[in-house]
Formats: C-alpha cells, sequence, structure tokens
C-alpha cells in the first residue's frame, strides 16, 4: 500500500479568494510575482530574487523560503492536497509545478502554479478529527507530519476515526451454515485419528456450552 504526502493549502491567495479559479482550472498557487521560474528549486538564487524584489530579511526571509520550497520541491505529483475555502475543503491529487509568466505580476501573482485533479469536496464539519485538528493549526501551505495512504484519506473525509474504521463488525452465520458444521465434526468424531476425533468432540461441546448461554 503506498504511502503519500498530505498538503494543505487556501483558497486566499494575494488577498483574493482564488476558489473558483482553484476548481474550474484544476490547480493551486502560492502569492510570488517578480520571482520568475522557480524550477528546479535553488535555495541561493530564491533567497536573492526574495531580498532583491520583496526586500525580505531575517525571519521573513527564511518563512518565505521555506513556503516556496515546499510548493516547488518538496509537493511531489500523485500527493494529496486540501484546500480549505472557507466552510469547505476540498480534497484533491497534486500535479507537477509549473510557472505561467501571464499571471506573473501584482494584479494577478498565481504564476507560481501545481496542477490538481480535484476528488471531493465536504463540509468543514463533516472531516474526520485528524484532519480537523491538521486544519486547525492555521499555517498554509502546510504539510501533515505522517505519510498517509487511500484508505486513511477515504476514512478521515468520510467523517470516521481510524479506531473505528478498524473495528470489526459482527456477523450473523444462518441456522443451515451451522447445522453443516456440525455434522463435519460429528463425522470428525469418526476418525482413526485420536487427535481429531478429541477436537472434534470439544469444539461440538463449545458449541453447545455457548447455545446455552445465549
Amino acid at each position: 500500500m503506498s504511502r503519500l504526502q498530505l498538503f494543505l493549502m487556501q483558497a486566499d491567495v494575494g488577498g483574493m479568494n482564488r476558489s473558483k479559479a482553484f476548481l474550474n482550472d484544476n490547480f493551486v498557487s502560492l502569492y510570488g510575482p517578480g520571482l520568475g521560474n522557480l524550477a528546479p528549486f535553488s535555495e541561493e538564487e530564491c533567497k536573492a530574487r526574495l531580498m532583491e524584489v520583496y526586500g525580505l530579511e531575517g525571519v521573513a526571509l527564511a518563512g518565505s523560503i521555506a513556503e516556496l520550497r515546499l510548493f516547488v520541491e518538496v509537493m511531489a505529483d500523485g500527493d494529496y492536497v486540501l484546500l480549505v475555502d472557507g466552510d469547505k475543503v476540498h480534497f484533491g491529487d497534486l500535479g507537477d509545478y509549473y510557472y505561467v509568466l501571464d499571471a506573473d505580476n501584482r494584479e494577478d501573482g498565481s504564476c507560481h502554479r501545481r496542477g490538481v485533479t480535484w476528488l471531493k469536496s465536504l463540509p468543514h464539519a463533516m472531516v474526520g478529527p485528524e484532519l480537523k485538528s491538521f486544519l486547525a493549526e492555521g499555517q498554509f501551505p502546510a504539510m501533515y507530519e505522517h505519510p498517509v495512504t487511500d484508505w486513511q484519506m477515504k476514512l478521515w473525509l468520510s467523517g470516521a476515526t481510524e479506531s473505528s474504521g478498524q473495528s470489526e463488525q459482527p456477523f450473523a452465520i444462518d441456522h443451515t451454515t451451522i447445522r453443516e458444521a456440525v455434522d463435519i465434526l460429528r463425522l470428525a468424531m469418526q476418525s482413526d485419528d485420536v487427535e481429531r476425533r478429541e477436537r472434534a468432540a470439544a469444539a461440538i461441546l463449545q458449541y453447545a456450552s455457548r447455545s446455552r448461554s445465549l
């Protein structure tokens, strides 16, 4: 079972709600006009551009570099993404990073993009507690601390927990099946193998004991 990374993005980018464009045109983006194409990612080049274009330094510079690295280098094709859009959450499958020159301006700024195949949308209140805790951190972009599986994501997006999803549900056995099983045990009691006869007898006695207790 393959394990992938899960990332968190928000619809509000550069002071604008981009949810309509994100969902209709199948992408997510970071706001970063003036930096040019960031692939392949180079920390030194990214640092130089951020200092030149935005005059960043210190903690602000380090934070911007970390965000851009996460988006351009750490995220990978096939990973999962959650897009927070007000009281809704959209879930999708990430694609590769790409740069859009026409969007490299202050008015738009969505030039750093990743394609997304959107798979599901649901109210924030309906996601499972594991995802709610991740969303509550309020960090964008962000990466979930552990790799996840497709099974986990389906479970969390259904509002369930892993413990509830893993619990085994009891199933009913019809009377015909029970009679057939008992008949097989009776035949086993006629075997020449002493141990086999003893196991069959013990199984029948155990069944009879449980039946009386019901």
